[in-house]
């Protein structure tokens, strides 16, 4: 029996298209072609670039012999013209490989340059194909519209852009025009260009038309597009994907009715689904997916689609639409409902889809039991119910469902015990997802399973604490995830014979000991893309970093000694992560991580790192996150690293650095976080941080030597999120125009944190990686990670010898969550319309010159959690509030010896005198102040008054003068009496 394995499959293929390509030149080979039309595919030829020598064959005399040109038998003429590229684009090895080298080999195999007008005197042809090929964004030239008997045109993924020329609305005999961008294209992932027009209306003369594919063509102002195509009546084949096209007019007849494929994907109408849909009788096709649709999903009958067979109405927005009319779609074979709001069971009805072979239904809201009917479904090859909330066991229906090739059940909280007989009729599985953390695995240590997994996700399910034994059967395993599985064990060594396929590996957040797998002798493959293995056990030192790896994290383990050198004798250089964060690494940073050209996160934060950063770090152009962060580095911070040109994030706080900020930082415009905090940086604060990085959210400059002014440029970051100056020595005033922080006006703006790796100078991904902030809030140092960042809102400039009063316009900035001045020389009164903050959930006024009231607006913060105003010069009575009622510690209030009520227990004044006094007073004491200062100031010049008027009573009345001295004279005389006495009484 002869086993057809997939090489010889390919090779026939290969060879077929070969034999077809050879057979259809030799039919013309004793065809001696036009001379004419000879010298035309010439000049054709001599204008496009053609680097892989794809027309070599274009040479001598018989051009109907040469590669991918035809000429009709009988005429002689050149009838077609296929040039299309028939090497496959690989999008996952473009974005996760090598991407320059693979893009430069994929770029060779690519035709380009210019298209000569010499095709018009090719007026025979009716094919023409130049797809999958890359002209770098030149435009569709207009003499296309003079081949007046084409019937074929295909320009798609072909790197076109700028508008539509309207003259091929010429090629009246036209029945296939293709001028889309598939997104699996190379022009799409390697450039942004792209076709447009503003109107549809030359299409109306393509009355010949039956396919029209115009995928990613830009037609937002096109607003007559539904009227144009209503004109097209063979139109059979209509794609429209992802085109930005205008929302469905009212249209009173359909003419195109024969369409039974179409394809109206990713244009975000946002509006009910068209009732015309429903009078497309033939349609077999249908694909309406990404386009916000919210209402009922179709009406209560369906009689008219009783031909449909493919059905996607997946990422829009049904919620409670009944499923039981879509249910009798006895024809369906591909039905996806994926990425909507449907809530509700899933209908029993749902068994009557006896034809079906795809169902998606993940990223819903269904509940209760999956329906037993499900096992009705017995030709279904992909089954998907991942990330709703069905829950109870999992129907032993299902099981039996033996031509499933995918089943997915992941992100239900699904209950039971899976054992070896439930995957008994699952012979032909390659993927399978569960994942529930009442979910459990529990096989026997033989148990051979009768699929090969080349997908298994098994997250959050149990499956320790032994490593499973059943993954040494798996042989073609090329993503692995196992993350949070209860696994406490060592990695056994014969999954290295496993692991050498795997492009993606989730072992993460276990309990693995031992030393991390290896993974060598990838079996040809070209690139892998993330190995997950944070947050478990594993131990020792690293031997080698390898770098054919797209993103590898080993952070929160306990790895040891030195940080490796990469793998030189790695045939790739593609790692674009490489987190190591807290771990126990001792040693320097070594200069050879500046050999990985492509990295674009390198985090080594909270290890035992000591040394100088490397300055070959700013030769890493693509770095866009340095995390170097709790360590023991010292030295200045490298002038090089302004060379980071697309660094988002830098965090080199807790380390020993010293010196001055680099002025070449300054460069670094697309910088959003930077923590120097907690080092030994000196000298002013620069002001280019306001003028030239204006895009920072996080700054953090505490416990340095910072000393002066506060830049009033810093005013200028209007995204600034937090910005935390304490432990410093800076003067000066706060500046008045912190109000200018308009991020710290908001309280729910969320921005997605992530790094932009580029792919190529015009291409990038996006790559997540771990933000963190440490402040000081609520009396404790609280550590905001990724997930809430973006929502943190806090200032703090404590701990410096700040004078003058809080600037009244602080308190417009109303998403502060967190505001600390303590521990400075500021004077003046508690700002009146504090109260603004609403969001405020601590503050920390103590250990300043403040005086006056506590303004009682202070009582409508409700989020007050936090409160310290001791050791200033506040009076008057503690203001009382649902939420201050709440804050009962004395000690906020201490060292204010003219605070009095709340929890003091220090009475106040008579209310009535104390509410007069409050109102009364001006703007500078209260009335129980006023009443102590006149007193004192008073007592002196009375004394002096009245001793001066006794003594001039004395001078003009003798009798009150003999008689006062008189009786001063007995005084004295009693008293030396009195004296004499005691003394001869002790003596």
């Amino acid at each position: 029996m002869i086993k057809f394995t997939p090489f010889i499959v390919l090779w026939f293929v290969f060879l077929a298209d070969r034999i077809d390509r050879g057979c259809h030149a030799r039919a013309y080979s004793n065809v001696s072609c036009f001379e004419n039309e000879r010298k035309a595919l010439l000049e054709f030829k001599k204008d496009l670039i053609d680097k892989s020598n794809r027309l070599i064959s274009w040479i001598g005399e018989d051009c109907c012999s040469w590669e991918g040109v035809g000429c009709g038998k009988n005429t002689r003429h050149v009838v077609k013209l296929d040039l299309r590229n028939n090497v496959v684009f690989d999008s996952n090895q473009y974005s996760d490989g090598d991407t320059q080298n693979y893009s430069s080999i994929y770029f060779e195999t690519c035709l380009g340059g210019q298209i000569s007008p010499s095709l018009v005197n090719l007026q025979h042809l009716h094919y023409l194909d130049l797809s999958s090929n890359y002209f770098a964004g030149i435009e569709i030239p207009a003499f296309i519209g003079s081949l007046k008997i084409l019937r074929y045109l295909n320009f798609s993924n072909a790197g076109f852009s700028g508008t539509i020329p309207p003259q091929l609305g010429n090629l009246s005999a036209l029945e296939y025009l293709d001028l889309g961008e598939k997104s699996e294209g190379f022009s799409d992932w390697i450039s942004g260009y792209q076709l447009s027009t503003k109107s549809l209306w030359w299409i109306t003369g393509l009355s010949s038309l039956k396919h029209l594919d115009l995928s990613m063509v830009y037609l937002e102002e096109a607003q007559d597009w539904f009227q144009a195509l209503n004109k097209l009546r063979f139109l059979s084949s209509l794609t429209l994907r992802s085109c930005s096209i205008y929302p469905f007019p009212y249209i009173a007849h359909l003419n195109f009715t024969s369409l039974t494929s179409l394809d109206l994907g990713g244009n975000e109408f946002n509006s009910t689904i068209p009732l015309w849909l429903f009078n497309l009788t033939s349609l077999v096709h249908l694909d309406l997916s990404g386009n916000s649709f919210f209402g009922p999903i179709v009406p209560h009958s369906l009689q008219h689609w009783t031909s449909l067979s493919y059905f996607d109405l997946s990422g829009n927005r049904f919620n409670t639409s009944p499923l039981d009319p879509l249910f009798t779609l006895n024809n369906l074979v591909h039905l996806d409902l994926a990425g909507n709001q449907i809530q509700g069971p899933l209908p029993f009805s749902l068994g009557n889809l006896t034809s079906l072979s795809v169902l998606h239904m993940g990223d819903n809201s269904f509940e209760g039991p999956i329906p037993s009917a499900i096992g009705q479904l017995r030709e279904l090859t992909e089954l998907d119910l991942s990330s709703n909330g069905f829950n109870g066991t999992i129907p032993s229906s299902l099981w039996r469902l033996s031509e499933l090739k995918s089943l997915d059940l992941s992100g239900n909280p699904l209950s039971g015990e899976l054992r070896d007989i439930h995957f008994a009729q699952l012979a032909k599985l390659k993927e399978l997802g569960l994942s529930s953390t009442l979910l459990a695995l529990n096989v026997s240590s033989s148990w051979v399973p009768p699929f090969q997994l080349q997908v298994i996700r098994m997250r959050s399910i149990k499956i320790g604490p032994k490593f499973p034994l059943w993954l040494q059967t798996q042989k073609r395993v090329e993503y692995l995830d196992m993350s949070n599985a209860s696994i406490s064990d060592t990695i056994p060594g014969w999954f290295e014979k496993v692991c050498h396929g795997i492009k993606s590996l989730y072992f993460s957040n276990n309990y693995i000991t031992g030393k991390p797998p290896v993974c060598k002798g990838n079996s040809g493959l070209k690139y892998r893309r993330l190995f997950s293995l944070d947050s478990n056990k594993f131990e020792g030192p690293l031997q080698l970093l390898p770098t054919d790896i797209s993103q590898l994290h080993l952070e929160n383990n306990s790895l040891q000694g030195i940080i490796p050198h990469p793998d030189i004798n790695m045939t790739l250089d593609i790692l674009r992560v490489l987190d190591l964060s807290d771990n126990h690494f001792i040693g320097s940073i070594p200069d050879s991580l500046c050999s990985l050209q492509r990295l674009a996160i390198l985090d080594l934060s909270n290890n035992q790192l000591s040394g100088r950063i490397p300055s070959c770090i700013g030769k890493i152009k693509t770095l866009g996150a340095l995390l170097l962060a709790n360590n023991n580095l010292y030295g200045h911070i490298p002038i090089s690293l302004g060379h980071l040109n697309v660094l988002v994030s830098l965090h080199m706080n807790r380390n020993n650095f010293t010196g001055m900020v680099p002025f070449s930082l300054r460069y670094l415009e697309k910088l959003q976080y930077l923590d120097l905090g907690n080092n030994g940086l000196e000298g002013l604060i620069p002001s280019w941080i306001g003028d030239e990085l204006s895009s920072l959210r996080i700054l953090v400059l505490e416990s340095n030597n910072f000393h002066g002014d506060i830049s009033v440029s810093l005013c200028k970051l209007s995204s600034l999120q937090v910005l935390n100056l304490e432990d410093n020595n800076l003067t000066g005033h706060i500046p008045r125009c912190f109000n200018n922080f308009t991020a710290m006006t908001e309280s729910n703006s969320v921005t997605y944190i992530s790094v932009p790796v580029y792919i190529m100078p015009q291409v990038h991904a996006v790559y997540g990686y771990n933000e963190e902030i440490s402040v000081l809030i609520k009396g404790e140092n609280l550590k905001y990670t990724t997930t809430n960042v973006p929502y943190v809102r806090f200032m703090g400039l404590s701990k410096n010898k700040l004078s003058g009063e809080i600037p009244v316009e602080l308190t417009s900035l109303v998403g502060l969550q967190g505001l600390d001045l303590s521990r400075n020389h500021l004077s003046g009164r508690i700002p009146e319309n504090i109260g603004n903050l609403k969001q405020l959930e601590s503050l920390d006024l103590s250990k300043n010159d403040l005086f006056g009231p506590i303004p009682q607006s202070l009582s409508n913060l409700n989020f007050l959690g936090w409160l310290n105003l001791s050791f200033n010069k506040l009076t008057g009575r503690i203001p009382s509030g649902r939420q201050l009622q709440t804050l009962d510690d004395p000690t906020i209030y201490m060292g204010n010896s003219g605070l009095c009520g709340g929890p003091l227990g220090r009475s106040c004044p008579d209310e009535s005198d104390g509410k007069s006094n409050y109102r009364e007073s001006g703007d500078h004491e209260d009335g129980k102040e006023s009443y102590f200062y006149w007193f004192y100031a008073g007592l002196g010049p009375g004394f002096a008054v009245g001793l001066l008027g006794f003594f001039s009573v004395l001078c003009f009345k003798k009798s009150w003068r003999y008689a006062y001295f008189g009786f001063l004279e007995s005084l004295l005389n009693k008293v030396w009496v009195e004296i004499a006495l005691l003394k001869r009484k002790f003596n």
